[in-house]
């Protein structure tokens, strides 16, 4: 088994350095998060290397209660710094509740680590569904959903989308997901828990997901733009859920809608490179603007931004993402959320290229 070593567990000061310049989102020496000055936005965007500082404090507000979902738990630097958070909470007698997905191989160590230090921590035990949505909960009131996966290269280095929410209503429906998690995986039924739908924030789970989005973008007048991880093609079938949102992408840009998106280009993930390459042609040929990120560093965020809110999310555009995983994210109208999103969107396409780089 392997252990996570005192050394790992230890936060080192690593300093990133990040090309994204001055934004919402402004990148920060992360080896112990900066405190937050001020009372805090009730909804707040965590981009990139804020995700250690922003878990910090929901972490810490919590009194009685923290429920997580993971999708994967890797042993490195930064996955001990959020693991030693954790444990401090449970020392404090926070019941600290974690759900892994057992695809994972890794996962079992992390799991075996959490269980020593006093974290109710599990293995969803069910191989026919992926637990892909990435989710915190302290107390029914703070909440902190999105993009990052709890690995060195996600905390440290991707470019990674969040939302960190002081929302007792989305908090409480997204508790109440997590339990039906806990009893049953594969029930996609959506909790039945009330959130006020005239509010600047909504969690969003599993199929709303795509049923948010395509509302949205078959309204839009203004704007889209969105960030694209992984796909898959699927022009023979428009059903699929990724062709349903490509589709309604191209409508919104036939309508005369600007319509700009960022797809990511690796340096190692070659097949990704070919999927990513089929939808950028398609959806270019159709109207849709789209550059490509740099592949030294994966931007891994799933954000759509669309006329006057924002939906920040777990979910690729692919049928595991919209139709068969279980995700989860969140739906915002906060104006200071929807700038921060601007400002980190416009430095990324400002770096992007028409063509990928070292292709």
């Amino acid at each position: 088994m392997t252990e996570f070593s005192a050394a790992t567990l230890r936060l080192t000061g690593l300093v990133v350095l990040c090309a994204l310049g001055s934004t919402g989102c402004e990148p920060r020496d992360i080896g112990e998060p900066d405190p937050i000055d001020g009372e805090p936005e009730e909804v707040r965007l965590v981009c990139d290397q804020e995700y250690l500082a922003a878990l910090t404090e929901l972490v810490e507000s919590a009194e009685q209660q923290l429920s997580i979902v993971q999708w994967e738990l890797f042993q490195g630097e930064a996955t001990g710094a959020v693991l030693n958070r954790l444990g401090e909470a449970a020392d404090r007698g926070v019941h600290v509740q974690v759900l892994l997905d057992d695809d994972i191989e890794e996962n079992a160590d992390g799991v075996q680590w959490m269980l020593d230090r006093g974290i109710d921590a599990h293995l969803d035990q069910d191989e026919d569904v992926r637990l892909h949505a990435k989710m915190l909960i302290a107390d029914s009131e703070m909440l902190l959903i999105g993009s990052t996966n709890w690995s060195n290269s996600s905390i440290r280095r991707n470019r990674e989308c969040n939302l960190l929410a002081q929302r007792p209503q989305s908090a409480a429906y997204l508790r109440e997901w997590f339990e039906a998690l806990l009893v049953n995986p594969g029930n996609r039924q959506p909790p039945a828990a009330v959130q006020d739908n005239s509010g600047d924030f909504l969690v969003v789970v599993d199929d709303q997901l795509l049923e948010k989005l395509l509302e949205q973008l078959n309204s839009a007048q203004s704007r889209v733009d969105f960030t694209l991880y992984a796909t898959y093609l699927q022009p023979g079938n428009l059903a699929s859920p990724a062709m349903q949102l490509f589709s309604a992408l191209t409508d919104a840009a036939d309508r005369g809608v600007p319509v700009r998106g960022i797809a990511d280009w690796s340096d190692w993930n070659h097949s990704n490179n070919d999927s990513n390459q089929d939808a950028v042609n398609w959806l270019r040929a159709r109207g849709v603007d789209i550059r490509w990120e740099d592949a030294e560093t994966t931007t891994h965020a799933k954000i759509f931004r669309i006329d006057d809110g924002a939906q920040v999310q777990s979910a690729n555009i692919s049928s595991g993402g919209f139709r068969w995983n279980r995700e989860a994210g969140g739906w915002t109208k906060s104006p200071s959320v929807l700038d921060d999103i601007d400002s980190w969107f416009e430095a990324l396409w400002a770096e992007s290229t028409v063509a990928p780089v070292g292709r």
